[in-house]
Parts: C-alpha cells; sequence; structure tokens
C-alpha cells in the first residue's frame, strides 16, 4: 500500500495507557480531505506488553514505512522524546533516503532548530498549528517544488542557511476541520474499558477536543510560550457544540462508547461554550457520562449543575497548593476561597473531583506543604493526584531556573520525577522533606478504597454498565485493572 504522507507516534508512546495520538488524527483527517493519501503508524499492542517499552517497536514502524514508501514521513514529537525522535528519523533516512521528514508539536514549535543542524536526518519542523502547513509542504514536494518559505515551516538548506517562513495564521473556524481520522488507528484498543479517561472510573470511553487554546499564564505550562509563537488570530478558539456532540454521537454509534473525556486545557475558560455544549448534551439525551478539566475560577453554581444534567460525572481542577503565597508563584489566578467554592458545589450536587496538586513549587516551604494538606483534608476529594513539578522547556519556571539544558539531557525530563529531583537543579522548593515520602504517604491517605467504591456501586454507574453493549468487555478487563490497581498504588506524577 502507497500512501503519500505517514504520520508516526514515536516509539516510547507505545506505552501510552490508551490515550489517542488526536493531534496525528486531526492531520491526517485534513489531508485526506483534501486528496493526500495517509497512514497514521501508532504501534500499540495487548494491555501487557504496553507496561513495558516494546525492542521491536522500530522495527515494526519500519516494516510499515517500507510496506507504504512514503514521500513524508511526519513524527511528532515532545521535548523528553527528542533523542529518540532523531534517532528514529535516522533510521528511516538509512531505509528511505528519498523520503522527506517533518517534525511537528510541542518541541519543534518552540526549538526548530534543534532538529535543523548540518547532517541532521529531519528536513523540516512545523511550527504552531499543523494542518494547513502540512498539507502545503506535501503539496509542493508532490508537484517537485523546493518549500523554503512557506508560512508555518522551518527548513535548512543545502548549504547549512536555516530558513524560516513566516507564522502561520491559525485557524479561526474549527468547523472546517473534519473530524479525527477514527480508521487510522486502533479504536477497539483505544475504546476498551479503562480506569484512565474519567480517572478512577472503568469505561469504554474516548477523547474529543471541544476547543484549541488556553488563556491563562501558569509559570510551570509551555501555553504562555505557545501563544507567543502562534501565528496572528485568537489562540483561543471553540467548535460550535453542535459539532462537538455530533462527534460523540459518531463515537457511540460507531464505537460503542459508555463515556468521554474532553481534553481542553480549560473546558469553560468560555462559559457560554461550555454551556452551548451542557445544552447540546441534554438535549440529544445521548445517555453517556463525560469529564473535563476546568479551572476553580471559571464555574459556577448554575454551570455545575448543568454539567450534571448533561452527563458530566467528574471535574478535574488544577489546585497545586493550599498555600496562597505558592498560588502567586506559580501565577495560578486563583484564590482558596474559590476553591471551596467549587468543591462544595461538586460536592452538594453529588459531582466528582479530581484535585491536581503539586510539590516542588520554588520558594515552597514546609508550612506550605502543611497548607497543602490540610487543604486536601477540607475538600475531600473524590480522586487526588500530587505531581512533582518538573520545569519543562517552554515554561517561565525553567526559563527562570538558569537551566540551559543540552539535547542530550532532554530524556530526563520524561524520567521519574523522584529520579530527577535527585539532580538539585531541578529541585525548586525551600525545605528538605523527602518529596517523594510525602507524595506517596498523601497519594495514598487521600485516595482511599473507599471513594473508589463508592461510585462503582452507584446507582449511575450501575446502570451505565446496564446499558453498555460491551459487557463482556468490561469482564474480560478486570483482571487487568485489578493488576494496575495494585501497581499504582504509589503514584508517579510529573508536571
Amino acid at each position: 500500500m502507497t500512501v503519500e504522507v505517514s504520520l508516526i507516534s514515536p516509539p516510547s508512546r507505545r506505552t501510552d495507557h490508551y490515550r489517542p495520538p488526536l493531534a496525528l488524527m486531526y492531520l491526517a483527517a485534513f489531508l485526506e480531505k483534501n486528496d493526500v493519501s495517509t497512514e497514521i503508524i501508532d504501534i500499540k499492542s495487548n494491555w501487557e506488553s504496553c507496561l513495558e517499552p516494546s525492542d521491536d517497536t522500530v522495527r515494526l514502524i519500519m516494516e510499515r514505512l517500507r510496506d507504504s514508501m512514503p514521500r513524508l514521513v511526519g513524527i511528532t514529537c515532545y521535548t523528553p522524546e527528542y533523542m529518540e525522535v532523531i534517532a528514529l528519523a535516522g533510521t528511516i533516512k538509512e531505509e528511505l533516503p528519498d523520503a522527506r521528514i517533518v517534525v511537528g508539536g510541542v518541541h519543534p514549535t518552540l526549538r526548530p532548530m534543534d532538529f535543523l543542524y548540518s547532517s541532521s536526518p529531519v528536513d523540516f519542523a512545523v511550527r504552531g498549528e499543523g494542518e494547513t502547513t502540512l498539507l502545503d509542504l506535501a503539496e509542493s514536494l508532490a508537484s517537485g517544488a523546493q518549500p523554503l518559505d512557506l508560512p508555518g515551516l522551518v527548513t535548512i538548506t543545502e548549504d547549512g542557511r536555516p530558513v524560516s517562513g513566516p507564522a502561520r495564521p491559525l485557524i479561526d473556524d474549527l468547523d472546517l476541520l473534519p473530524f479525527p481520522s477514527f480508521d487510522k488507528v486502533d479504536m477497539r484498543y483505544y475504546t476498551m474499558p479503562n480506569p484512565y479517561a474519567i480517572r478512577g472510573v472503568p469505561l469504554s470511553s474516548f477523547y474529543i477536543a471541544y476547543g484549541r487554546g488556553c488563556p491563562y499564564n501558569c509559570t510551570f505550562c509551555v501555553a504562555k510560550h505557545l501563544r507567543k509563537l502562534s501565528g496572528p488570530g485568537r489562540f483561543v478558539r471553540y467548535r460550535s457544540a453542535r459539532s462537538a456532540v455530533d462527534e460523540v454521537q459518531v463515537l457511540k454509534n460507531e464505537f460503542r462508547i459508555d463515556g468521554f473525556y474532553i481534553i481542553d486545557d480549560t473546558f469553560s475558560a468560555s462559559q457560554k461554550h461550555a454551556n452551548d455544549f451542557c445544552e447540546e448534551m441534554i438535549k440529544r439525551d445521548l445517555k453517556l457520562l463525560w469529564a473535563c478539566t476546568t479551572r476553580v475560577s471559571q464555574v459556577t453554581d448554575e454551570l455545575l449543575r448543568k454539567m450534571r444534567r448533561a452527563g458530566c460525572v467528574q471535574v478535574d481542577f488544577g489546585i497545586e497548593s493550599g498555600s496562597e503565597a505558592c498560588l502567586e508563584r506559580v501565577n495560578k489566578e486563583i484564590d482558596l476561597e474559590q476553591v471551596r467554592r467549587a468543591f462544595d458545589t461538586c460536592r452538594r450536587i453529588g459531582m466528582r473531583t479530581f484535585a491536581n496538586f503539586l510539590v516542588n513549587i520554588p520558594g515552597e516551604t514546609e508550612e506550605d506543604l502543611a497548607k497543602t494538606v490540610a487543604l486536601l483534608e477540607e475538600l475531600g476529594p473524590s480522586v487526588c493526584a500530587i505531581n512533582v513539578l518538573t520545569p519543562f522547556i517552554g515554561t517561565d519556571i525553567y526559563d527562570e531556573s538558569g537551566l540551559d539544558l543540552q539535547v542530550e539531557e532532554y530524556a530526563t525530563l520524561g524520567r521519574s520525577p523522584f529520579e530527577i529531583i535527585q539532580d538539585e537543579r531541578f529541585v525548586f522548593a525551600d525545605h528538605n522533606l523527602d518529596i517523594k515520602d510525602f507524595v506517596n504517604e498523601n497519594f495514598m491517605r487521600f485516595n482511599p478504597t473507599v471513594n473508589f467504591a463508592r461510585f462503582l456501586t452507584s446507582k449511575q454507574y450501575l446502570l451505565q454498565l446496564a446499558r453498555s453493549r460491551r459487557k463482556l468487555d468490561y469482564l474480560h478487563m478486570v483482571p487487568d485493572w485489578y493488576r494496575e490497581f495494585r501497581k499504582q498504588r504509589t503514584p508517579v506524577g510529573v508536571i
């Protein structure tokens, strides 16, 4: 089977638990809509083999590429994946010397020249949204042209001179994008019942994107820097509620999902769009459970009640700390009264809550951590995560830290955070507490088994199982969930 463009998930993503390559699926759908034949190479296997990386992942990728012989190969890349992406690109160049290789994603947007150096196996880097840029690149290569100044594209000439096209305007009307290419990934794998989409709730589910972009400026997040690097146009955009729920309906009808997770950074950054989505879900009465991430400052009693009527069973909130001083240091733009009000409303209306906290915040003291523990006791979230802050490239914390990581050190950022903080360069707290002990102790304390059992024996969840068309899949997955539950009682969180 010959295709024009092959899109690849990096080898290490083989171990991802049920998280689909949505960005690649959107790219593939857009290319196919414009008559560019495309495939996605996203190596996954059964649940057991996904617990550990497989040495033969690159071999399997190359087998697919030799079969399809694409003109253009695209690889997505986060910062910790840099070295493996460069190595994969090198292997592809050796075996398929005529193929051109383009990288995209967060790290190429932030640092495209990391990929474009003398003798690099990578030919192009995409900055920002990739749909239109990748289409222009594919069409340019098909015509025999040498793309040197395409908007959103960075490349290097034969004499080693970098060439960067102008910033690519952002796609304003997201409804013009087709639904992700469900046919190009293993949807049976991704929709198998699992407890990862809605954290702690085993469901046959999938992920959808309602909007793009985040308007906030948290110092541990890259959103602020991505905004600066984006082309002209509104950074925060939404699909119409009708389009988003149409996609949900397709997932229910064709793939028999029982729930879904909205992957937007902040679902209710626009409360109007959040309300519109809920109204559309209520009108269609799809009888699906769902969850989302948002901010305590962006919800009201009325909106939370409407979300619950629309089928939302859990809201994930980034709280980060019980210390107002720490919240100010990470520029969270929330206060503890907003936190208490949001959690109180969720408790009163029967909505599950997932509370995300951070430790290793710059300047963090033992008193700050004590305040975090006290807030956790007060809130009593259904689920909590205590993450160890890691300074990713593209965040204010990285820029202010004085770190100047070399490319061979990028993989460090993908290691266990408890390993990372053995290096004092990555310790930002002003205390000598053992962070690993603090995280493990409080994770166990604030994630009691009863919190999970309470919902799994609730009428709402049992009714969803009763109406599910995948009952046998749930039964088959029980042994795997049990093994994973035992394994994950000690968390490893990283932001």
